[in-house]
């Protein structure tokens, strides 16, 4: 380990340590008062809350806060701090019918329509295409208020943006995504016919004849196409920031994704490097009952995650090198956490199915402590579970959390607590200030590759194989590999 200053945000502990707690409707109102006190004895420090815009906004300009004010209230009673999550990925119903043609358009041309989230039992979900102004617009306003209630609170830690950090492979082909695609190419292709020649498709006259490619294929468009739905992304990603932070200059921003550069770059816009460069704070969603408990495994994704946020130090934000990282006050190294972890068991899911019992399916509380441990060696300097208690509706009731369903304590969660008081003892601090020093041999993920292999395949699994297996292999022989 090499010394560096210690990591964290102003307004944050020195080492957040918490759950994502508050989905609207679970945990029910009735045991709030007694989760807080229970989390805040067991070392917790931080919660992070769901805000769906649809479960707010709930006619236009008309807001219900009420859930969201006793939040906050509760965490400074017991001095804990709040991250706010924006779902504006979650549109209100009223929205759905004011802005009809806003509504995503998968390939196949199909509409999407409000549904329900696995993780919410909350309609609104995917939420609309925020490439229609006006879409746009009435999203901006929503964060606007939600940073203006919240701005100065003594429990507001900060802002959690785009969760996990990725796009829906299907969407979107709506007449919006196709005029921004159209000035994406403007920038590039001095005209249409310059787009005509690169493309192969020599009769273009206009820009109103380029129309997103639906089908994939080892074709310049289909490159094109996906090179754009990355930028597009990330520059949606810098619109929340922006907004958040006009209305509540002191915010403090942090995003998390999935791990997930070197397979769902290319269909899903995952970019550790790219995303990280926006905020201020960087996480990550990872758990073995999902990718499998390989020791190598947990490693490659805190790696992964690890160098997207010391990458985006020289990356400013927008994808250029060079700036600040995502407007860290005083630049310098960019804490990353493990943003959520499992804690508790997953099942009834088909990626769980055919899996053994012990790669992490059910958790056990040796399970916790080694995951955890593990994040810590990889440099990470903040962790929350998943969920502090399981949901009790959807098809993820009772998963992931490691308290019991009606908020009493499991051994599951005498270990998170054991852990909690351990990272926040004083003779840690040295700990939290180190970094893990530089790798024996990088390894360069080429998102060029990946994104051809998409185009030609229609799956990454061949870049991701080789990419994961050259670091399985370092690993395994005592190499310590990083991504470049």
């Amino acid at each position: 380990m090499s010394e560096r200053t210690m990591s964290g945000l102003p307004g944050l502990p020195p080492f957040p340590y918490g759950a994502v707690y508050f989905r609207k409707s679970n945990p029910p109102e009735a045991d709030w008062e007694r989760d807080y006190r229970t989390a805040a004895e067991d070392g917790m420090t931080v919660f992070r809350h769901w805000v769906p815009w649809s479960a707010v906004e709930v006619a236009p300009d008309e807001y219900d806060w009420a859930d969201y004010d006793r939040q906050l209230d509760l965490a400074a009673g017991q001095g804990m701090k709040t991250v706010l999550a924006e779902l504006t990925s979650a549109a209100p119903e009223w929205a759905w019918r004011r802005f009809a043609h806003a509504r995503y358009e998968a390939r196949s041309g199909a509409l999407a329509r409000s549904q329900y989230s696995a993780s919410c039992a909350t309609g609104g979900f995917p939420g609309l295409c925020l490439d229609h102004p006006d879409a746009l617009a009435a999203a901006g306003r929503f964060l606007t208020a939600l940073a203006t209630r919240y701005r100065g609170h003594t429990a507001l830690g900060g802002y959690d943006v785009w969760n996990e950090c990725n796009i829906n492979p299907q969407y979107c082909y709506c007449a919006g995504t196709a005029a921004r695609f159209r000035e994406w190419l403007g920038a590039r292709y001095e005209s249409p016919r310059a787009l005509g020649a690169a493309w192969r498709r020599h009769s273009y006259a206009a820009w109103a004849d380029v129309e997103p490619p639906r089908a994939l294929a080892p074709y310049p468009e289909v490159l094109d196409w996906l090179r754009f739905r990355i930028d597009n992304a990330h520059r949606l990603l810098r619109w929340r920031v922006a907004t958040l932070r006009a209305a509540d200059p002191g915010a403090h921003v942090v995003a998390h994704g999935l791990a997930r550069s070197l397979d769902n770059m290319a269909p899903g816009a995952c970019d550790d490097w790219r995303a990280a460069a926006e905020v201020e704070a960087w996480g990550y969603t990872w758990g073995s009952a999902r990718h499998g408990d390989e020791p190598w495994k947990q490693w490659h994704a805190v790696d992964l995650v690890r160098a997207g946020a010391q990458g985006s130090a020289n990356r400013a934000p927008g994808g250029a090198a060079g700036g600040s990282a995502g407007g860290r006050p005083g630049g310098g190294p960019k804490p990353f956490w493990h943003a959520e972890a499992y804690a508790g068991a997953l099942w009834l899911q088909p990626n769980v199915l055919r899996k053994p019992r012990d790669e992490g399916r059910i958790a056990r509380p040796e399970d916790i402590r080694l995951w955890g441990l593990q994040s810590f060696a990889g440099g990470a300097t903040g962790l929350m579970y998943l969920r502090w208690r399981p949901l009790l509706d959807g098809p993820l009731f009772g998963a992931f959390g490691a308290y019991r369903l009606d908020g009493g304590r499991t051994r599951r969660s005498e270990m998170a607590a054991s852990l909690a008081r351990w990272v926040a003892a004083p003779e840690q601090a040295a700990l939290w200030r180190a970094r893990p020093v530089r790798g024996d041999v990088g390894i360069l993920v080429a998102p060029e590759s990946q994104l051809f292999c998409y185009a030609q395949s229609g799956s990454t699994d061949a870049y991701a194989q080789c990419a994961r297996g050259a670091y399985q292999g370092f690993f395994e022989h005592n190499v310590q590999p990083d991504w470049a």
